[in-house]
């Protein structure tokens, strides 16, 4: 029971979390958008998230299915076919993140007209969401290595990666950036890009060694 814990708190980090940043970007933007302007810049944030979480929730999907097929062969001793499967969760998982930053990019009023009509509105989310989803195409890299620790049975590490973006990383970043730059609520929503740079680096250089590991462990069988 302990493992199945340990090795089902990282996803349940991921979604748990969500909460605490929502409630830090709030909290943030009302004490520095002040009566009225901090309002709408708590709609934009509440928009931006739901964005986020088309990213998240679905990748988390992807990933969780994947996880059986990479935990069978690596108990098998099929190394190949894990690097084969982890390959392919990379490569979806990177297409999915890739195409929803496009959307951010270049066509965000598909996704704003869902929730406002408002064009003031609609300009204030616009500009939120380039800058809050500037780095997500890179998060498909984040969730998958992430997620194959914990089909490989390192739940340590994959705990570590997922503290490390949300807590660590960004939930401080919410409140040092708007104290060190001009633009208070441009700080607010640089956070995350700058977290997901950040964390998706040390979870490159980690996972990497990992991939290198299962070389090893492979040359080993034969």
């Amino acid at each position: 029971v302990k493992r199945i814990l340990a090795l089902g708190f990282s996803p349940f980090l991921i979604l748990a979390t969500d909460s605490i940043i929502i409630i830090a970007m709030n909290a943030v933007l009302q004490y520095h958008g002040g009566p009225g302007y901090g309002d709408t810049l708590i709609t934009c944030a509440t928009i931006v998230q739901s964005y986020m979480m088309l990213i998240t929730s679905p990748m988390l999907g992807i990933t969780g299915g994947s996880q059986p097929l990479i935990s069978f062969n690596y108990g098998a001793g099929n190394i190949e076919r894990v690097k084969k499967a982890f390959r392919l969760l990379l490569a979806s998982s990177l297409v999915y993140s890739t195409l929803l930053w496009a959307i951010a990019m270049f066509l965000p009023h598909v996704f704003i007209a869902i929730f406002t009509s408002s064009a003031e509105l609609s300009a204030y989310v616009t500009w939120s969401i380039r800058i809050y989803m500037a780095a997500s195409l890179l998060f498909g890299i984040q969730i998958a290595c992430q997620q194959t620790f914990i089909a490989l049975g390192n739940a340590l590490t994959s705990v570590f990666l997922a503290l490390l973006r949300k807590v660590i990383l960004l939930i401080p970043l919410i409140f040092i950036l708007p104290a060190l730059l001009p633009d208070k609520v441009f700080g607010v929503f640089l956070a995350e890009p700058v977290a997901d740079t950040i964390a998706v680096t040390v979870t490159g250089i980690l996972f990497l060694r990992e991939y290198k590991r299962l070389s090893h462990k492979k040359v080993g069988m034969d």
